[in-house]
């Protein structure tokens, strides 16, 4: 199998990629429920809560992020390279960092409400997003393929939706339908900021060559900076507890374990969906990610985190569906019109995770686009 510079690449090495991206996939939404799942004290003589802190845990998200940047200087070594190719105004990414914080944020919040996989179903609201953001701000035509995709996507989320909101599991019922609704709105509002940061990166790094890697990178040590100022504003006005989550990872090995693997699965995330990018296919990144649902809904229900109901399978069959025709995986050439490859080069590329936020959109470097989450 040759790779986009032509060499040969192992179909085993692909396979070993794949599974990589999976498992670090899964992981990590997995750990970042079973963070908010383990109650410790947040201090001495303090009632034990979960470690309910999402602005922290978008700091631990952007160190994942931040070892990609290690490791593109780390291939450059290796390749005898002294210098950085392609150098553009690093500040360009500050937008995009800040926007992928937020999104973050608000599904680290949103998993204290809802289940893993319900969160990661809901992610795939993203393409609604995408098309309105392309036809009002980039001024892109959408064909009726788009809109019939939006269409079965809009329709599989309020499936999905409904499924939390009337059928809640443990940790929903004492108030379920409250809570299951701020859930799903908190992952709603994280995609707008998600479909921002893909406008931005389109309007304004469009005249660069990133390296995807380094893109990772560079978000995740801006996301470091970011969120310490952050921490420092909300920690005093009472909207973020850092010394109680300190305290927490410090009284319990199991939080402690979990967060770091966290950060660990993220880096290994962005840097398998990377390199399956360049040296596959599209279709290869839509079954992982579809694949990467149904392992952590499958998980969640082996680990009475979540009970199955028949709603959650129909909407999760009915939103994929609405994404591979939005991002022309699955085509229906007697009834719709397709254009040519020139004519439309989608927001939404062929094979991006549409349903992540870990994994960053990065632009100009390899087709399809690698992301997020």
């Amino acid at each position: 199998m040759a790779n986009a510079s032509g060499s040969y690449v192992s179909p085993t090495w692909i396979y070993l990629l794949m599974l990589v991206m999976l498992i670090s996939g899964a992981a990590n939404t997995l750990l970042m429920k079973l963070q908010v799942r383990t109650h410790v004290p947040t201090g001495p003589g303090e009632e034990a809560t979960g470690f309910s802190h999402p602005v922290t845990q978008s700091f631990f998200m952007a160190v994942g992020e931040c070892l990609c940047l290690g490791a593109f200087y780390g291939k450059l070594a290796i390749d005898g390279k002294t210098e950085v190719p392609n150098a553009f105004p690093k500040s360009i990414m500050i937008i995009p960092a800040i926007c992928d914080l937020t999104a973050s944020t608000l599904i680290h919040a949103a998993y204290v409400f809802i289940p893993a996989s319900i969160a990661q179903m809901t992610r795939g609201s993203i393409v609604i997003f995408t098309c309105l953001a392309s036809v009002f701000f980039l001024g892109r035509r959408q064909y009726a393929f788009h809109y019939t995709g939006v269409v079965f996507v809009a329709t599989g989320i309020a499936i999905v939706a409904m499924a939390a909101i009337f059928f809640p599991h443990g940790e929903q019922r004492s108030e379920p339908s409250r809570s299951a609704t701020l859930g799903v709105s908190l992952c709603l509002v994280a995609q707008i900021f998600h479909a921002a940061m893909l406008v931005v990166e389109e309007k304004f790094l469009r005249n660069y060559t990133i390296p995807p890697l380094q893109a990772v990178g560079l978000e995740g040590a801006f996301g470091i900076g970011i969120i310490t100022v952050a921490l420092a504003i909300l920690n005093p006005l009472g909207f973020e507890n850092t010394p109680g989550a300190v305290y927490q990872l410090g009284h319990s090995a199991v939080l402690l374990v979990a967060v770091i693997c966290s950060v660990l699965s993220i880096a290994l995330f962005n840097w398998s969906g990377i390199s399956i990018t360049a040296h596959s296919s599209c279709v290869a990144r839509a079954t992982i990610d579809g694949a990467r649902t149904i392992l952590i809904w499958a998980v969640e229900l082996l680990l009475l985190w979540n009970v199955f109901h028949p709603l959650q399978l129909i909407g999760f069959i009915v939103l994929a569906m609405g994404t591979l025709l939005y991002n022309r995986i699955v085509e229906f050439r007697t009834i719709f019109y397709y254009p040519e490859d020139e004519e439309e080069k989608p927001l939404v590329q062929k094979g991006q995770d549409v349903g992540d936020l870990e994994a960053k959109p990065v632009v100009l470097t390899t087709k399809p686009m690698e992301t997020q989450k």
